[in-house]
């Protein structure tokens, strides 16, 4: 009995292995596919994950358009040295503050565009992937409480895994003889 337990055991654990590799074979594909983007994205909520890249959008846009700001002055510098006196300071940081604003709701409004077309693109592949996870989790865990069991029910009989593989290894030797075992061909 304890010889087709273990005969039985090792069939389905074959045929598990293939469906261990399989999935293992889904998550490296994944793994190479979506290398960084989709890794990455899978600590962040879908809010989380905008709202991060809009605040990243708000601070690089800034820095862009007072760059922008700032070389247009050097380039017109001796023009806005002259009309230095004449221009109403009040009005010109207005004028300069509503193109930033207009600026800002343009790059803010793509960026809240194409990174929730990002994320919504690799969730799918993110949901198999965590699946196929749980599913490799599970198979280990049902791996090590079945040898472990196995183990066990050696262990009781007073034996150990390898003893009981080589009766089972001479059991094998001994089927394939037809119990000639020791006889020569005649």
């Amino acid at each position: 009995m304890m010889v087709w337990a273990s005969i039985l055991y090792r069939r389905e654990r074959a045929m598990v292995d293939n469906e261990k590799v399989r999935i293992m074979t889904r998550i490296a594909i994944f793994e190479k596919n979506e290398e960084h983007e989709g890794l990455v994205l899978s600590k962040y909520f879908r809010e989380d994950y905008v709202k991060f890249n809009m605040l990243k959008t708000l601070v690089t846009s800034t820095i862009c358009f007072w760059l922008f700001v700032a070389v247009s002055l050097l380039v017109d510098f001796e023009k806005y040295l002259e009309d230095f006196a004449k221009e109403d300071y009040i009005k010109l940081v207005g004028k300069v503050m509503l193109y930033y604003a207009i600026f800002l709701v343009i790059f803010e409004l793509v960026a809240f565009g194409a990174y929730t077309y990002r994320y919504s693109r690799v969730k799918p592949g993110l949901v198999e992937y965590n699946g196929n996870l749980r599913k490799l989790i599970e198979y280990y865990d049902k791996l090590e409480t079945t040898d472990t069991a196995i183990y066990k029910v050696s262990a009781s009989i007073g034996g150990d895994m390898d003893e009981l593989e080589m009766k089972l290894i001479e059991q094998k030797k001994g089927e394939g003889d037809h119990g000639r075992a020791g006889q020569g061909k005649k």
